[in-house]
């Protein structure tokens, strides 16, 4: 059976800071997304202090291979992009690498982006979902 991409992305991910990722897909383009601090809903003051569950993501083939979280603003997203294990490092699991999109004219959304932590990488945590190809 061959694997959709947007399935690398299925599961729980957790960041150095405590920050985790569930990702759940829910068709060939389109995931649900929560997003926990400390085990809680990032709430976001952007959207009058709504909690981050449930958050639509999607990925588009012909833009590349990024899911794309919107984060409840217009342009104001998290990107998340896949990056397999390393078969030469067999105790290092996939990880996602992270970054925070926002228009540049939104100077507001810039004070947001504290909220997501050093934006680093986030790494699998859930081993029933590891795409190592075994």
């Amino acid at each position: 059976m061959k694997l959709r991409w947007i399935d690398n992305y299925a599961g729980t991910w957790k960041d150095e800071e405590g920050r985790t990722l569930t990702i759940t897909p829910r068709g060939e383009t389109t995931c649900d997304v929560t997003l926990l601090v400390e085990g809680r809903p990032l709430l976001r003051p952007w959207c009058g202090n709504k909690p981050a569950e449930g958050l639509r993501a999607t990925y588009s083939p012909r833009d590349g291979p990024d899911l794309d979280i919107d984060l409840g603003r217009p342009g104001f997203s998290l990107n998340v992009n896949y990056e397999p294990a390393d078969p030469m490092a067999p105790d290092e699991p996939e990880s996602l690498s992270v970054g925070v999109s926002r228009y540049e004219s939104d100077t507001k959304a810039e004070a947001f982006v504290l909220l997501f932590g050093k934006l680093g990488r986030y790494r699998r945590t859930d081993p029933e979902h590891t795409n190592r190809g075994d």
